[in-house]
């Protein structure tokens, strides 16, 4: 009688698992994933779990553009290809986002990272400035705002980091003094 039981139990829950949408599998899939994504006794991203966490996240957001999930991932697959040091699809990542979510809160950071991405990773100085300048454009007051106005005053005026934080520094006592 306990065996029959078990058995109904478990053809129950496989058929419960195959008519999962899926939409849900993916979720189930990515969840389960981000869960897993570093490593617990390093701490470091585990490449192969994160790689198949990129796919997904593009996958879920391609399948599914409307779904409110979708700009999250999206967002999130660019960070974690730049995390990867994919810095070429963190960019195609970011780009993507901001043409499909124009509106969402987190454009101002896709323009800013992209602009970060160019900069510390491609080396792409002259692409970094126009990233940076239309990120001050678009959203002046925003927190990430003094940070790319420093990265753009470095690469124009061809500072050093050391230089940088020297400037930072009196910036910080002439303000302090007023």
């Amino acid at each position: 009688m306990r065996i029959s039981k078990l058995l109904i139990a478990s053809f129950l829950v496989s058929i419960l698992f195959a008519c999962q949408s899926e939409k849900e599998k993916l979720t189930e899939k990515i969840r389960n994933n981000e869960s897993q994504l570093f490593n617990d006794s390093t701490k470091m991203l585990d490449p192969l779990i994160a790689g198949e966490t990129l796919m997904q996240y593009e996958k879920y957001s391609e399948s599914y553009p409307e779904d409110t999930a979708s700009p999250g991932y999206l967002f999130k697959a660019a960070d974690l290809a730049h995390g990867m040091r994919k810095s070429r699809d963190a960019i195609r990542l970011y780009k993507d986002f901001i043409f499909k979510y124009p509106q969402h809160n987190k454009v101002a950071a896709s323009y800013f990272l992209m602009a970060f991405v160019y900069d510390n990773d491609l080396h792409q100085t002259d692409t970094a400035k126009i990233y940076y300048r239309e990120f001050l454009e678009k959203f002046p007051n925003h927190q990430l705002a003094p940070s790319a106005k420093a990265s753009l005053d470095q690469i124009e005026l061809g500072l050093t980091d050391e230089e940088l934080v020297r400037m930072f520094e009196a910036r910080l006592d002439s303000a302090n003094k007023k």
